[in-house]
Order: structure tokens, then sequence, then C-alpha cells
């Protein structure tokens, strides 16, 4: 049910806003009223979860992480009532948060930049509502699910990020991450930008020192209050740089890691020497025999979701991996997510960086050339493309059926090459081709190059991700943080120039120039990055008579959307790659999202159970 999650609604200040609260409040535990005394905020959140002031007429939430109190709040909108300039003190502050303003009757709501914290809104009665949850929504306006955003999640990878964080509700829409909605009195509301990516013309040297101070400060966030909090280590460069980050902290670390079916993955080599310099650390290691294959759970799942998750294969052992770090006593638990999709960067600046200095371009292509195998004529030609992002969109929803690409080919492109499976059916093509087809009326790059726009993609993609993350490890019991998806670490990391943090000749040369001093430095060395290709094989295998039967009771059958005898064939047969399971895996995150919701596609209406209860 909605009383199981953790959950939070805004509404505006007048009467329709209180009448739609209504609707909700028997499924609340906390209600904080406007100033007026209308419903502002209901929901349902942990003790510690929100930090709330006011001054007159002005109130102020911060639902989340946050590097200040009720005090520095109330200090903050003591004397102003302009929501403007509220907004534009509270842009610097740390931590992973919603930020709520209510002033003189106006609402101002927004989430993260990286997507991590997201809003949704809907219209009920006569009044707008906003919320952090899409299914509180779909639940208050018994919403049903809207087939062709079940279409769009079956496309790896997502044509576009509009696309991806579309609300898979109809009549529930998502704010974009990058923007703020606005509630006023009288039913009318409006979107508004309120984030814009920092210019990027900082050196590598001057860089590290901003994002040093950036992820000291979204750590100290996670640390303030003291406890024990744990953290991975994988022994990947994130993972580490968060646990001796932490550990400096000197509050109480718990690590963790789980090892790997492949004896080729160096990662144990690596997490081993981080933790001989962790000494003060408690350690925690699960073998593979002791966590659930890949790829378990997904026939009868129980997930916490208001939304379909890409990666899925893992659910089951979530519930396992939160049970040891809570017999330790953590309180929250650290993850590096963001810092591959921040820190790796991507090979687009080329394009970019060809108009304005080519010889530099021309020999980091050279470069990545060699690292990536991509032949010369085809690089050349990635190169020297002038494609509009209007173009490439169309482009994208015309190709959904197309062969896949061949590998060792360089797309340089607004967007990577999307495709549906082999199993989707003609309605299933038709109904994503008209998604994409309509977003293209309005579509518009997040920055005008395509290396920037390629960035900013790519983090809220991974803040999309974390955020379903968040909530599977919350409701197995213990909240999730990564510091690397925090808005300031972004900033920070933003500000730097694309051709020094992103280079063929240098492993994430700006995170580990800002780590310099606060990691051993033959920790700083890491060249190689762990693959886990072999434990999706593996789960597959072992998970085959479940998935077999998962075909033969297909949701999205019903639905019309996939073929059950392709997917049963695709679930049986030989894969020439790990890269070939990654439609797999997006088609089993959209049925087992089914499956928990209880939907039934032979009503026209909501036919759901929140939390997955018959």
């Amino acid at each position: 049910m909605l009383s199981d999650h953790v959950w939070f609604a805004v509404f505006p200040d007048d009467d329709g806003g209180g009448a739609a609260a209504r609707e909700l409040r028997r499924q609340a535990v906390q209600l904080f009223t406007h100033a007026s005394g209308r419903p502002w905020l209901i929901g349902r959140w942990p003790p510690g979860e929100v930090t709330v002031a006011g001054v007159g007429t002005a109130m102020i939430a911060v639902f989340g992480r946050c590097s200040v109190g009720a005090a520095e709040l109330t200090a903050l909108i003591r004397d102003t009532p302009d929501i403007g300039v509220i907004e534009h003190r509270t842009r610097t502050l740390a931590g992973s948060f919603h930020l709520v303003a209510s002033v003189s009757g106006m609402v101002w709501a927004r989430g993260a930049a990286s997507g991590t914290r997201r809003l949704f809104h809907t219209r009920v009665g006569g009044a707008t509502v906003a919320a952090d949850r899409a299914d509180v929504l779909a639940r208050l306006g018994d919403a049903s699910v809207d087939e062709r955003a079940l279409a769009l999640r079956l496309v790896t990878p997502a044509p576009a990020h509009t696309l991806e964080e579309r609300s898979v509700w109809r009549g529930v829409h998502s704010v974009p991450s990058d923007h703020a909605i606005v509630l006023l009195p009288g039913g009318t509301s409006r979107v508004e930008r309120w984030w814009r990516a920092p210019e990027a013309g900082l050196s590598l040297a001057e860089g590290a020192v901003r994002v040093a101070d950036a992820l000291s400060g979204a750590v100290a966030t996670c640390t303030t209050g003291g406890g024990i909090v744990s953290a991975d280590l994988s022994g990947g460069l994130d993972s580490t740089a968060l646990c001796f980050l932490t550990a400096r902290t000197g509050i109480r670390l718990v690590t963790h890691r789980w090892g790997a079916a492949d004896v080729g993955n160096d990662d144990a080599v690596w997490a081993r020497r981080a933790r001989a310099a962790l000494v003060e650390a408690e350690h925690q290691i699960a073998g593979t025999q002791r966590l659930s294959p890949w790829f378990s759970g997904l026939v009868d799942p129980r997930l916490p979701l208001d939304e379909p998750f890409r990666w899925v294969r893992g659910i089951a052992r979530v519930p396992e991996i939160t049970a040891t770090l809570v017999d330790a006593g953590s309180r929250l638990h650290l993850s590096g997510q963001g810092a591959d999709e921040l820190f790796t960067g991507t090979a687009l600046y080329l394009h970019d960086l060809l108009r304005v200095r080519p010889l530099a371009a021309v020999r980091a292509a050279r470069g990545f050339r060699a690292l990536h195998r991509w032949p010369l004529e085809a690089t050349a030609r990635a190169l020297l493309d002038r494609e509009s992002y209007r173009a490439a969109y169309d482009r994208a929803g015309r190709s959904l059926t197309d062969p896949v690409p061949r590998q060792h080919v360089p797309h340089l492109g607004w967007m990577l090459p999307a495709r549906l499976p082999a199993w989707a059916t003609d309605d299933a093509a038709a109904l994503a081709r008209e998604a994409v087809r309509d977003a293209a009326e309005t579509a518009a790059p997040l920055a005008a190059t395509r290396g920037r726009h390629a960035t900013l993609a790519a983090v809220r993609a991974a803040g999309v991700t974390l955020r379903s993350l968040s909530a599977l490890y919350r409701s197995a019991g213990i909240p999730l943080a990564a510091p690397f998806l925090d808005d300031t670490v972004v900033n920070a990391a933003l500000a730097v120039r694309p051709e020094e943090q992103c280079t063929p000749f240098r492993y994430k040369p700006l995170l580990a120039e800002a780590l310099r001093g606060v990691l051993p430095e033959e920790l700083l060395t890491r060249r190689t990055k762990g693959d886990f290709s072999a434990d999706a094989f593996a789960g597959l295998r072992y998970n085959r008579p479940d998935l077999v039967a998962l075909t033969e009771e297909l949701h999205l059958a019903k639905l019309g959307l996939v073929d059950p005898v392709g997917l049963r064939e695709a679930v049986t047969g030989l894969h020439p790659s790990a890269t070939a399971l990654s439609h797999l895996e997006a088609t089993l995150g959209v049925e087992a999202w089914l499956r928990s919701t209880r939907f039934d596609p032979h009503r026209p209406t909501a036919a759901f159970a929140m939390g997955g209860q018959p």
C-alpha cells in the first residue's frame, strides 16, 4: 500500500489544494501547513528526513541530506519574502534533497539537478498537486498505466533523456530535473528553470581543488550526526574514494564488497590494498555463494518503485546485502554511483573540440581510436558530422527496429543508437515511434554542444537509476547515498574543461587529482575496471527455469507489447556478448514492475496495489 513507502506531496495554498489533500490524508502520517493553515506538505517519512523553518508567511522545507539545519534555513528566509532570492541562497547547499518553499501564497518546489530526487505533478479537481513519487499522484487521480511509456522502457539505450524521465502513468507528468514547479492560488501552475550547468573553463588543477572540496562536503552530510555508516568497497577508484573520505571524518565505517564470478576481475586485489590502509574500519566480504544469483526474484517481485527499473538483475541481492549492513549497525550506506558518468567522460567532446582546437582533437581521436579500435574512415565521418539535435531525434524514432550497430564503431552523435528488442511487437514499435515523434516537436538538447549534452544526459540517467536503487535499499532497511551525484559535486566536475577530464591517455584524471593526498598513491594508479558479465551469464543460466515460466504468463504480452515466444528464445538462447543482455534486462525490468504493481491490463483505469500488496 501507499502507506508502506516514504513519500510526500505538495499542495497549493488555496481551497482546491485543501480538497486534494483530504484525498491523501488518510494514507499519510505527517502534515505541515502553510502559514494560512491550509495543508502544505503531507506524506510519510522517517524521523530526521525533513527540516522545516518558517518566518511570518514564508515557510521552507528540505527533504533529505543537507549541510544546514533549521536555524540556518530560518536565517535564509528571515529578511526576504522573495522565492527567487530563497532559491539563489539555497543553490550552493551541500547534500541531496528536495527543496519546497511557501511564500505569501506561492509554492515553489524542486528536486536535484542530477535526477536523484525528482518531482511529478498532476491535476486533481481544480488544483495542481506535486509529489516525489509518481504513483502517489496516480493513486490520487485514479490514473492508468501509459502503454507508450512502457514501450519506450523497452528501448535500449533510452533514445533521449526526456523519454527516459517520462512518467509511466497517464496524466502524471515529470518535472525536468533542472526545473522547479510553481503552484499558484487558483489552480494555475508552471515549471521554470532553476539550474544551469556551469561554464567549463577550469583547468585540471583548478577543478581538482573544487571537486575535492565538494566531495568532502557531500560526504560530511552523510556522516554528520555520528553513529555508523557503511560504504561499498569494490576496489574501484570511486567506491575507494568514498571509503577514505568517510574514514577521514572519524565516524565508524563498515565497508562491504561482493565477489565476482570472473577470476580475471582484479577488483579483489585493489579492494584488499584499500582495506589494508583502512585499519580502523570493519570490513565485510560476501562471496558469490552467499548472494542470490543475478536475475533472481523476478517471478513474484515486491518492488517499492513507481516506475520500471533497468538494473533488475540484482534486486534479490539488495535485502541480503542490507541485512548484513543493518546487523553491523549502519544507519546509511554510501555508493559510488555516478562517478563513471562524471569522471570517465565521453569522447563526444572531440566533435566540439575539433571546431576550436583541431590539432588537440585529432591527437585525442588517435588515442580513442587505439583504445576502442575505431576504424579511421568511421572516426573521420563521426567527427565531421553536423546533424542537428532535432534531426537526430527524428532519426532515433525511425531507426528503433533497425539492426543493432556493429561494435567498434564510434558514435559521436547527439544520442546513442537506440533499438527495440527483437521480441517487441509491431504495436510496441508503433507506440514507441509515436512517443518519440511527439516528443521531438518540443525537444531541446541539454547543452549547445554534443559532448556537454551527452555528459548531462548521462548524469541524469545515473540519477534516475540511483533514485530507484535508493528506494530498494530504503525498503530493505537502510537509506542509500551517492555523494558523486550530489549537485555540488556535479557542478564542480562540470566546471572543468572536458578535454582535460576525459582523455584516452589517463583514467579519470580529474577524480585522481582531487583524491591526491586522500588515497594512498598506489591506489591512484589503477587503470583497469572490473567486469561482471560472468555473473550475468551465470545468473541467467541458474534462473532459466523461472524466467521461462515468467514468459508463459507475461504481463507485457497481455498489453500487446512483447512476443512471449521471442522473449523465451532470448532467455534460453546463446548471447555472444554481455551487451546483448541489456535488452533482456530492460524487458525483464518492465515485466517485474508490472507484476509488482499487480497491474491488471483488462481494466481501463488504475488497477494496481501500491507496493506490490494484493
